[in-house]
Parts: C-alpha cells; structure tokens; sequence
C-alpha cells in the first residue's frame, strides 16, 4: 500500500514543480542581461544633485557587496548590445534597486522611481523592482543605462545589494512576474482547503495529539507563498525589502523546528531532551549567524528535511504512512543541495503545500478512523452495560429474592428490612455501574458484597468474601467479578458456596495486574463457557483492546478464575 502512495506523492510534487519551472523559466534568448559598473556621484558647485548623465566619474566593476554599503548618491551604468533593427518595439527594461532613482537611457531620461536625495531627510524612497517601457535604439552598437541612485533609508544591513538591470519584450517582463504565482494559488488553494477540511474534522475534540503542531506548520505553509510572492505581484518601497527577508527567513526557521516536531510526536519517536534544546538553538544560530539570507534559509532547512528523515527512519510500524513522507523530505533535500537558492524561490513552498496537504489529510482520515472505532466502542459499552442491569435484576433471582423477603415480613422482620435495603443498595450500584466505562477495584467489591448480603439474608446464612489486596488503586470494566459470583452461585449453588467462601487475590507487577478468584467448584457442564463468561470478555474486550487476558477452570475443589490487565490505570 505504501509503494502507489509514495508514487503518487512524487508525482504530484514533479508535476506541481514542473509546472512552475514551465512558466516560471524565460526564453533567456530574448533576454539581454547589461553589465554594470559604479560610481560615487559628486554634487555640483552649488550642492545640487547632478541635472543629467556625468561626462565624467570614477567607474569600477560593479562589486554587489560593496554597493550594499553605500548610501549614496552614487551613479551605476549598465550596457549591453543593442538589438537588431526591428527588433526592439516592444522592449522593456527591468531595474532591480534597492533605493531611489532617476533614469537615462542612452542619454534620454525615463521616468525615474522615488526622489534621489543627499540625506535621508531629501529622498523619497523608490520601489525596489520597475518596469520601464524603452524608446527604439538607434540602430546597432552599445545601449546604454545611467542611474542616479540613493539609498539612505536601508532598515537593514544586507550581504549584497542585488542590483539587476535587463531587457526583454514588454510582454514577458509584465507576464512572467504573474504566471508561477498562479501555479503557486493552486497549491495554496489546495492545501488551505486541506487545512479546513482538517478543522472540520478536529472540531469537537478537546485534545488531538499533534494537531497544533500540525496546524502551525501549515499556517507556515499559507503564509510562505504570501509573502514570497509580495514582490513579484504587489511591489514595494525599497525600505521594505529587510524586513521581507526577516520574515521569510523567520518563517523557514519555523517550519524548520515544527516539522520534526511533529513527526516526532506523530511517531512516536523518543527524542533526548538534550536533543529537543539543542535543535532549535542550532537552528536560531544557523539563522543568525550564516551570510547571507539565502544560505540562511538553504542551511535551516536542509537541517530540518535531513532530521526529519532521521525521525522517520527511526519510526516503527505504518509504512504506509512513513514512506510517503521520508520520500517528500528527501526529494527536499536534494532540490536544496542541487538547486539551494533556486529551490526557495518556488518549489520549496511547492513541497511545503504537498507534503502538509498529504499530513493533514492523512492524520484526518485517522481521526475519522478514531471516530468509528470509539463509536463501535460506545455501542458496545451501551449493550454492555445494557447487559449489566440485566443480570443484576434477572426474573428468575427476583422473584425468588421477592417471595423470600414475603416469607421475611411474616417470620422475621428485622431480617426483612435488611433485605430491603441491601436490594435497594443493589440495584442503586448497579444503575450508577451501567453508566461508567470503568469503575474502582473498592466499587466493585462493594457491588460484590451487597449481592453476597441478598443471597446470605435470604438463606439465613452467612457468604464470606475474602479479599487480598492493598490499597491498589486498580480500576475495572463494571460488573467483571459481580459476573464470576453468579456464575459460582448459578452453578455450585449458592449453599455450596456458603460453606466454600470466596477469595478473592490481587497482585501488582510494573505495568501489570492480576485479579485471581477462588470459589466453590460446580458440577456444570457449561460451566465456564456461558453468558456471564462471554460478558466478561466483551467487558474486558471494550475496555483493555489487547490488553487482557481471562482464564477460567478447576484446580482441585476450587474453581479458579484469573484476569490479566495491562491497561488498567
């Protein structure tokens, strides 16, 4: 069952990855990337901010850490080779900047983006990607870009400046920024939809083990995409770009830490506690400490997949549940390796979409799972305790009970109003028995007692019950040694075991218990195989599923009964 489910999880992450690397790779032909230099800009005679291109200026090799130190102005310039004639009527120009700044294109200014200013108090700070429609070139040779920029209000300090100019038809700029993003909702739609259908389910449960974790993880899986694709789709201020990549990387180190979190607990895998500590520190100094935010995040979540499949590896037991996700972690893992900052911009919140689609939709159907097995319970305790009121008030012992306590009234009443009592007692344990699934060891031996009461006032005759046990704290299904009794009265008769008391044994092991009861030995031959013996064992089946064991049978002139739990609290 595992092999088709972990098949079809790769497909669907292929098919979903293949989709975005479709649309989301240009025709790199018609791509002109420029090459850039830098300058510092020097103001005019008077102060001012240069009016046009400088004649002059001291150009260097564009140096992306260097320029993320600068403040500005400063001037940068891109060339590239012109297109052919008749090629370019359609051309746009894409200018990646973090700041303010004012355009020439070949001399000609473009409308720039924000105000360039001396101080931060001067400028008006720009959006950091734009689109910029180009006039023909004037035939074959060098185009060429000029940038008077500013940067003065950067919140934070980046490892590179990531400045970017290239053309290309208008037409892809505008549309290649939008057709990953919808591949991108489908995959969110999907799995907030997942999300929801898990709530559905969850609601009503006061306590899901993992759910919480669960769900955090996937509102990590909801909001990645939002905020990744707040470039692409909405733009921004420059001064925004930081705490974008704060988020991003803040993001990534939580779904870092929820995700073997969860696995953990869902598996049950025991993690050292030095274990649980250690992990997110390392994962907070990994995010903290390593240059640059791309590696940052590459590193956090190359971790996270890698200690993940650790967890499931050390699991045990549902494969069909294990396989599928170890084989979504590592193909995680190794998109990070090969492709590391490729791998972020897309197909890693396209993995996050498929592997918690397929951990909250599996972790519902277990719980729906819960909900018919625990239903299957409840019906089984109703008849169950159905059954217990039964046998407390059978027709046969009632009647007899009955015209007993008539014979009482006429002969001896003070014996008479004990019987009473003792059947009123009765009947009140056995209503408040039915209603509980488990009852204390003291509550049933009360039962037990009363019952042995009826039987010794109506015999004028005493019924012992010897009990061996401390002070346990041992709790049973209702009605499991009330059943024994009758079964010792129904088939020893109830003068037999007048004479033979009843003993009743309890030991205590780590992690397990044993009831033993001794009783007068009948001359039944269905003894043992009967209605009270099936009772027993649905009683112990509903409460211990696999957790007990009854035996029952002669040893000389006893007949031994002998209850093993090892779920009784």
């Amino acid at each position: 069952m595992h092999i088709p489910r972990t098949l079809a999880v790769l497909v669907v992450l292929l098919a979903a990855t293949a989709a975005w690397l479709a649309v989301s790779t240009p025709d790199m032909a018609a791509v002109r990337l420029m090459t850039g230099e830098m300058a510092p800009a020097r103001t005019t005679a008077s102060g001012d901010l240069p009016k046009g291109p400088p004649e002059e200026a001291d150009w260097r090799p564009l140096d992306q850490r260097t320029l993320a130190d600068w403040h500005g102005p400063y001037w940068l310039r891109w060339r590239s080779t012109a297109p052919t004639a008749g090629n370019d009527a359609d051309r746009a120009l894409r200018l990646s900047l973090r700041g303010a700044s004012r355009l020439y294109w070949n001399g000609q200014p473009l409308a720039g983006n924000g105000i360039v200013g001396r101080t931060a108090a001067e400028e008006r700070a720009g959006r950091i990607d734009i689109v910029r429609a180009l006039p023909p070139s004037s035939g074959a040779g060098t185009d060429e870009l000029i940038v008077l920029a500013s940067s003065h209000h950067q919140r934070i300090r980046l490892h590179s400046a990531d400045a970017l100019a290239l053309t290309a038809p208008a037409e892809m700029l505008y549309g290649h920024g939008i057709r990953p993003w919808l591949v991108a909702a489908l995959a969110t739609g999907a799995l907030g939809a997942a999300c929801l259908y898990f709530l559905a389910v969850r609601r009503g449960r006061s306590h899901v083990p993992g759910a919480r974790l669960l769900l955090a993880l996937g509102a990590v899986g909801l909001a990645l995409p939002v905020v990744e694709a707040s470039r692409s789709l909405l733009g921004y201020p420059y001064p925004w770009h930081g705490p974008r990549l704060l988020a991003l990387l803040a993001l990534h180190a939580t779904a870092a830490v929820l995700l073997p979190a969860y696995l953990a607990r869902r598996f049950g895998v025991a993690v050292p506690t030095g274990a649980r500590i250690t992990y997110p520190i390392v994962i907070v100094a990994m995010a903290l400490l390593l240059p640059g935010f791309d590696t940052r995040s590459a590193a956090v979540l190359l971790l996270s997949l890698l200690v993940s499949a650790w967890l499931l590896l050390r699991a045990h037991g549902e494969p069909e549940e294990r396989w599928p996700i170890l084989a979504l972690v590592l193909a995680g893992a190794l998109a990070v390796v090969i492709a590391r900052g490729a791998f972020l911009d897309g197909p890693y919140f396209l993995l996050l979409a498929v592997l918690m689609g397929f951990l909250l939709l599996r972790h519902a159907a277990q719980l729906r799972a819960l909900d018919r097995h625990n239903a299957k319970l409840r019906e089984e305790r109703a008849r169950l305790s159905l059954q217990l009121l039964q046998r407390g008030i059978q027709p046969h012992w009632l009647m007899n009970t009955l015209t007993c306590l008539q014979e009482l009234i006429e002969q001896a009443p003070p014996r008479a109003s004990r019987l009473v009592e003792s059947l009123a007692e009765q009947f009140d344990r056995l209503r408040d028995s039915s209603t509980r699934q488990s009852i204390p060891l003291e509550d049933e031996l009360a039962l037990c007692r009363n019952h042995l009461d009826i039987v010794g006032l109506a015999l004028d005759r005493p019924m012992t019950f010897h009990v061996d046990a401390d002070d346990t704290g041992l709790s049973l299904p209702p009605g499991v040694l009330h059943a024994q009794l009758e079964n010792a009265l129904t088939h020893a008769g109830a003068i037999a075991c007048a004479h033979h008391p009843f003993h009743l044994r309890v030991c205590h092991e780590p992690g397990r218990w044993t009831l033993e009861l001794r009783s007068a030995r009948g001359n039944s031959p269905h003894q043992g195989r009967g209605t009270g013996t099936r009772y027993i064992e649905a009683s112990l089946a509903a409460a211990c599923p696999g957790g007990w064991r009854f035996v029952q049978g002669a040893d000389g002139m006893d007949w031994c009964s002998r209850i093993e739990l090892t779920c009784a609290s």
